[in-house]
């Protein structure tokens, strides 16, 4: 099913800081483009809700209308989303003498527990039709609704 917009939970929004929701559009866009590709008249809107312990996934048609929901536990996310800001804070305490090998292997360590993270959530979401991409994005978005990755440098991205 194609993606038109994401919408987050307002209780989220409005606590957060200006750089936060800057960063949630941005992430939102991205998931966007990356959600799998159907006609355009299919488009529909992810909602994303805060539950008790868990995130609330709707995808929702034009009208409205809930076509499928699911919850993503908090706890179905820690592991990933531990080890990943685990990862990217190493990589920022690392300078030049670390070596580019050494950065390198910790890029690469990201890029696993990234795509770990995405075949899980591409698994929970299969009745919403998002591919591997487009789950790798959801997951980067659940991170940064999670926790303040403003404050994390290189949370977003891999080097090069």
């Amino acid at each position: 099913m194609a993606l038109a917009e994401v919408s987050i939970d307002e209780r989220l929004a409005r606590e957060a800081s200006e750089a936060r929701r800057q960063e949630w559009l941005t992430l939102c866009r991205e998931l966007v483009a990356a959600w799998s590709e159907l006609p355009r008249e299919d488009a529909h809107t992810l909602r994303i809700t805060l539950l008790d312990r868990a995130f609330g996934l709707a995808l929702l048609d034009e009208a409205g209308r809930e076509l499928v929901f699911v919850s993503v536990t908090f706890e179905a996310l820690a592991e990933h989303l531990d080890e990943y800001v685990d990862i990217v804070r190493q990589i920022a305490r690392e300078d030049a003498s670390a070596g580019v090998l050494r950065l390198e292997a910790l890029d690469m360590a990201k890029k696993v527990v990234h795509d770990r993270a995405g075949r899980m959530l591409k698994k929970a979401c299969r009745e919403m039709g998002v591919d591997l991409e487009g789950a790798r994005r959801l997951f980067s978005l659940l991170v940064s609704l999670r926790i303040d990755t403003t404050r994390l440098v290189g949370i977003h991205g891999h080097r090069l």
